[in-house]
């Protein structure tokens, strides 16, 4: 996997995590992780191939956010939530894989509402905006944690070449067309943006503290 990244020059968007930012605290400001005390949500990644697994070709993923059983999936209708992995059953045995991803202070709703002004309804694009990227924002939102690159590699492949030689519009017969609404979106401005704002909070609440000390 890490060679056919390099061998593409793809890179994922590096963002640094200060250690502090694992002790999340209340802030007003929607794209800051609240919640403290116990851990208490637990969050699942589920996951479905899609298609046929092709030799030496990687393989196009499914995902969605699973958070105390309620499902969180980023569709063309923004994020969808289900009592059960509802958006993996069109394909075949969905879904393949049901990961336990760890346990969270904050609840899927906090979640959803810190993220979905990201993933509006009508922004959502096969290649650039799609269900991954939404799992992999709310994975950090929840967990501090990143979706595994192996999960992204193939449509990371195709944007690149889409973006010189349109190859992905011509192997699609002309069905996929770039959304021009996911234009400026960036899985790794979005994480910053959560991290600075939760450290931000953090700084404050701890200069709150000391007064009352």
């Amino acid at each position: 996997q890490a060679s056919l990244s390099q061998v593409v020059g793809l890179r994922r968007p590096a963002v640094r995590i200060a250690v502090a930012s694992w002790q999340m605290g209340n802030c007003n400001n929607s794209d800051a992780p609240a919640g403290n005390g116990v851990p208490q949500h637990q969050v699942k990644l589920a996951i479905s191939p899609i298609g046929v697994k092709i030799p030496s070709i990687p393989e196009a993923y499914h995902t969605s956010i699973v958070v105390d059983d309620k499902e969180y999936c980023f569709t063309s209708y923004g994020v969808v939530c289900n009592s059960s992995c509802k958006s993996h059953a069109r394909f075949q045995n969905g879904p393949a894989k049901v990961i336990h991803m760890g346990m969270s202070h904050i609840s899927g709703e906090e979640m959803l509402a810190g993220l979905k002004r990201h993933f509006a309804p009508g922004t959502y694009d096969l290649l650039r905006k799609n269900c991954n990227s939404f799992v992999d924002c709310a994975l950090f939102y929840l967990l501090r944690r990143r979706l595994d690159g192996q999960y992204r590699i193939l449509e990371q492949m195709l944007e690149c070449i889409d973006d010189t030689i349109g190859f992905v519009r011509i192997l699609s017969m002309g069905e996929y067309m770039p959304n021009p609404k996911a234009n400026n979106f960036n899985v790794g401005k979005i994480l910053a943006r959560i991290e600075a704002v939760s450290s931000s909070s953090i700084g404050l609440a701890g200069k709150k503290d000391g007064r009352k000390g």
